[in-house]
């Protein structure tokens, strides 16, 4: 019989009750079963209520059905009794255009504070002009240019004008860590000087490549353009990728005028460089034209770099010719840098040819150097980050020419494993797992130091090498899937161990990260979509949930990075097979 009551399910969902007791009609018809209760609510303490969420932190489900959002990930208890888990999506760029707005706005009251303080001083400071020359800029003690509506023109003089009390009105906010989450943001930070941007490119140097002595980071770090200690090109190159860096982790991009000055600064500092500092700050500049999305001028970068290191016939040190492996010593720093900055170039040039498609510019000579210092420098080998994160990418180029060699062999010769021509491939595929394992296992070493430590930026370098180490061993170890039951769950295993990885990425991480790193995840989703076309491999484990991590982190790598949309074509149609494997029919 009806009455007039409504059970608390009901009331919680706005819906119309009929009172029906012991379960009414619309508990007993929905899709998940409720606790259909006639209790009181007045009865009933209230709860705590949570915190209020900021604007635009609801899911995009919830925000166009004008629903109640708890914003939990990877999806809310809304979207969760509704049974829609998978359209429970968040639109991370709501907030980041709130910020910028917000951003945008202050910059507008500050030049219109700067200009009234300029005319107040104006009226009081007499007219006169002091005779004095002017010093070239010096960036330790320069502030940021104004950011109205200047056009871009070559630097005169200091324009270095920000009054000082914009830089006391805004000295109590402090810069977010580049690893803090963007919704935990809430007044926009605003630099006071170069000396951040500095220091933003110190805690990336390794990540771009640059493996520097502790006195010339300091010198960088203190705005050095003497060139007592480092080269002035490094400070302006530090201050230029900064910025930029600066600005991508924050999502607001208002400092054009910084950045045209200090390419202006650094154009007229590299004429006199000598050819290793050259070769580092034309990759530098490589990697600032990529994040700025202007492929033409990065390539023409690196091709720079290419060429002066062939003019001037740069090679890596080795040893001389009686050289005595029980009496090595270690790398001096001078060698540790040479050894670094090869490593990159070469580590650019393969990296190009693979995801670019674009010709190699540098002759197999390099390589044949490069594999020469494990021998004279084993120390440097096993710890510099940039001659890990190239050999890893040479391991990952000797790993897909054996999968190839394996599939021709696989069309034309018969017999099993065994079959004429396979014995020969073998004896190079022994020596390439070894060194891939061992490889793989020093930068995990490593990587747990650096993690250890606190050393964050050092740690996603890491991860990133052993990202693209593991998946040459997760390939290696599939190729012999059909033949070789161990071999098939050691490729099991090494997946999982990308897949743990790959979710320890914040979303900040992505900004210095490759496209490379989507060619080795899509090599994880096909092994993942062989995996999951056979029940009894696939029992037990969490396949569906393994590729949907890589989805979220290729399509994440792609929004920062080009030429990114052939792996993310590749794991879409791996996740569109498994869940169409999936549907009930």
């Amino acid at each position: 019989m009806a009455g007039s009551q409504t059970c608390s399910a009901c009331r919680g969902r706005k819906v119309r009750c009929d009172g029906v007791q012991p379960v009414c009609g619309p508990c007993s018809k929905a899709r998940r079963p409720v606790e259909c209760d006639y209790t009181n609510p007045a009865a009933v303490p209230p709860g705590p209520k949570g915190e209020y969420l900021k604007k635009g932190a609801a899911c995009v489900q919830c925000r166009r059905k004008k629903k109640k959002c708890d914003a939990k990930r990877p999806f809310c208890n809304t979207c969760k009794v509704a049974g829609r888990e998978k359209e429970c999506t968040y639109d991370e760029v709501v907030e980041r255009t709130l910020t910028e707005a917000l951003f945008m706005r202050t910059h507008e009251l500050e030049q219109r504070l700067a200009a009234y303080e300029n005319q107040v001083s104006a009226m009081r400071v007499p007219q006169t002009t002091p005779h004095h020359s002017h010093p070239g800029p010096v960036a330790s003690s320069s502030r940021l240019p104004d950011l109205g509506s200047v056009p871009p023109i070559a630097p005169q003089g200091p324009m270095y004008n920000i009054p000082q009390a914009l830089n006391a009105l805004f000295s109590h906010i402090s810069a977010p860590s580049p690893t803090v989450d963007l919704h935990s943001i809430s007044t926009p930070a605003i630099p006071q000087g170069l000396e951040e941007f500095r220091s933003v490119f110190a805690e990336h140097t390794r990540q771009c490549g640059c493996v520097l002595s502790g006195e010339k980071l300091q010198a960088i770090l203190a705005g050095d353009v003497t060139g007592a200690v480092v080269h002035p090109s490094f400070t302006y190159i530090a201050q230029l990728l900064g910025c930029l860096l600066w600005q991508v982790q924050r999502h607001i991009f208002v400092f054009p005028h910084t950045e045209y000055e200090q390419l202006q600064l650094l154009w007229a500092a590299l004429e006199d460089a000598d050819p290793v500092t050259e070769i580092q700050i034309r990759y530098l500049l490589a990697i600032y034209f990529l994040l700025k999305k202007h492929m033409e001028e990065g390539e023409e970068q690196l091709s720079t770099a290419v060429q002066v290191a062939l003019r001037h016939r740069l090679a890596f040190p080795t040893g001389s010719d009686d050289f005595d492996p029980l009496a090595m010593t270690e790398a001096t720093p001078q060698q540790v840098e040479l050894i670094s900055t090869l490593s990159q170039l070469v580590y650019l040039d393969r990296c190009s040819a693979l995801v670019f498609h674009v010709p190699t510019r540098l002759d197999e000579s390099y390589d044949d150097g490069f594999r020469a210092v494990s021998i004279f420098y084993p120390f440097t080998a096993k710890t510099n980050v940039v001659y890990l994160r190239a050999r890893s990418l040479l391991l990952l180029i000797r790993t897909k020419a054996a999968a190839q060699e394996w599939a021709s062999l696989s069309l034309t010769a018969h017999g099993g494993i065994f079959a004429p021509g396979r014995p020969a491939w073998f004896e190079r595929y022994w020596p390439l797992l070894e060194e891939v394992s061992a490889h793989a296992t020093a930068i995990e070493a490593e990587t747990l130091r650096a993690t250890f430590y606190g050393d964050r930026a050092h740690g996603v370098a890491l991860k990133f090498s052993l990202v693209v180490a593991l998946a040459s061993k997760a390939e290696l170890h599939w190729l012999l899937h059909r033949d070789h039951a161990e071999s098939m769950q050691r490729a099991l295993d090494t997946v999982m161990e990308v897949v743990g990885i790959t979710r320890t990425f914040k979303d900040n991480d992505f900004i210095l990260l490759d496209p490379l790193l989507g060619l080795c995840w899509s090599m994880i989703a096909k092994i993942v979509l062989h995996v999951a076309k056979r029940p009894a491999l696939a029992a037990g484990m969490s396949w569906n949930t393994a590729l949907q991590t890589i989805d979220v982190s290729a399509r994440k790598l792609g929004h920062e990075m080009p030429f990114m949309e052939e792996p993310l074509r590749v794991i879409s149609d791996v996740l569109r097979v498994m869940e169409g494997a999936d549907a009930p029919q």
